[in-house]
């Protein structure tokens, strides 16, 4: 049996949150195996879930604010303080995601960060940190993150000096962005952005043509928000030397990083990197002989930056034998974690429809893990 056994799963997406499945997993696991040494580790890639799993990892403590939503509407959001006390982490889409708007409400033009920076605004006000960490994901918004600064105190004015409304639509009228009353946070704090996508801002793999169709945007749309977003370009370089038009990663969360690399000299960073580094699990790996991970679909793109991914990567080259528990798993994505030196087992052992397997996802992930506990019962311990 191995000495220690780390338990790091991502979310299964719609059904566990990573702390959710790492229990399970654990659950089942020390079932079959009680004199097991086991750690849970929740992993993020920057996507859903990153503030439980920070403060989880790290013995940290949640917080609620009152804010608005991409609509305008007042929404509670949620922001994680770090275990270190210095660091909150925060969630683009708990005040600006798309599943809080209805399809039929979807709209870039009109859709704001207003709420994100308000969030942030409320995190300081609590009590000033040292490091912010901002995860892009899931946003239904092309605003460049406008919204965002305009909460921080960032004025965004047109040739008239009227501030412009919410929304990416409005953009085009950008003439002058001032900082003179900007908020602390963009000076004295630290910002990471968590991406996970390398689009740039422009061009045909930018925020406009690849994201915004799925936040509602037409042809049209996509054409109006492309030139909007030109303009914020053009006047962040005319004012702040900020050539950001092609840079990778701008284009995430609808252009969010574009102006916070400028204005608040942000750095991105690839999601997965950030979380591991805030957990320790380079430290965590050090003790472990073997790694059980999972998500809700193992396919080709757990490995373009996803923890799966990731993490199979870290344990081949430390030597350390990995299981990736998996709701869907196909053939392409079997056979490139067996390439990464990992194995794969699926969360269902007979048949079942998805929507059965994701009502019963928390006893499915602890039968999977009993399963997988009695595999390596009768097996030597892996040597490193």
């Amino acid at each position: 049996m191995p000495d220690v056994v780390l338990v790091a799963p991502n979310s299964f997406k719609a059904s566990l949150s990573a702390r959710e499945a790492a229990a399970a997993i654990a659950k089942g696991f020390r079932a079959v195996c009680p004199e097991a040494m086991l750690r849970e580790l929740p992993l993020s890639d920057g996507g859903e879930g990153v503030v439980e799993t920070l403060v989880a990892a790290t013995a940290g403590s949640l917080r609620r604010a009152s804010v608005t939503d991409a609509l305008g509407r007042p929404v509670q959001a949620a922001y994680g303080r770090l275990g270190d006390g210095k660091t909150v982490v925060v969630e683009l889409s708990s005040a600006a995601g798309l599943v809080q708007v209805p399809p039929e409400a979807r709209d870039p033009l009109r859709t704001t960060t207003r709420g994100v920076g308000e969030l942030i605004a409320a995190a300081w006000a609590e009590r000033p940190f040292e490091r912010l960490i901002l995860a892009l994901g899931g946003s239904a918004t092309v605003d460049a993150g406008v919204g965002l600064l305009q909460a921080l105190g960032v004025r965004f004015r047109d040739t008239q000096g009227a501030e412009l409304p919410p929304g990416g639509g409005a953009l085009s009228r950008l003439a002058v962005i001032s900082l003179a009353e900007a908020h602390p946070v963009l000076r004295e704090a630290r910002i990471e952005l968590a991406v996970d996508v390398t689009n740039p801002l422009l061009g045909p793999r930018g925020a406009a043509p690849v994201y915004a169709p799925q936040k509602g945007a037409t042809p049209e749309v996509v054409e109006a928000l492309e030139q909007a977003l030109t303009q914020v370009a053009e006047v962040l370089a005319r004012q702040f030397g900020g050539q950001i038009h092609d840079m990778p990663g701008t284009g995430a969360a609808g252009g969010v990083p574009a102006t916070l690399v400028v204005i608040a000299e942000a750095t991105m960073r690839p999601g997965f990197e950030l979380i591991a580094e805030a957990v320790g699990l380079d430290e965590a790996l050090a003790k472990a002989r073997l790694v059980i991970t999972g998500e809700g679909s193992l396919d080709a793109q757990s490995f373009e930056g996803k923890v799966v991914g990731r993490l199979a990567e870290r344990c081949r080259v430390k030597g350390i034998p990995l299981v990736a528990i998996a709701g869907i798993l196909t053939a392409e994505g079997e056979a490139q974690l067996a390439e990464a030196g990992g194995a794969a087992m699926p969360l269902v052992a007979g048949p079942l429809s998805r929507e059965e397997a994701m009502a019963q996802a928390p006893a499915l992930l602890e039968a999977a893990a009993a399963r997988l506990a009695r595999l390596i019962r009768g097996r030597p311990a892996a040597s490193r």
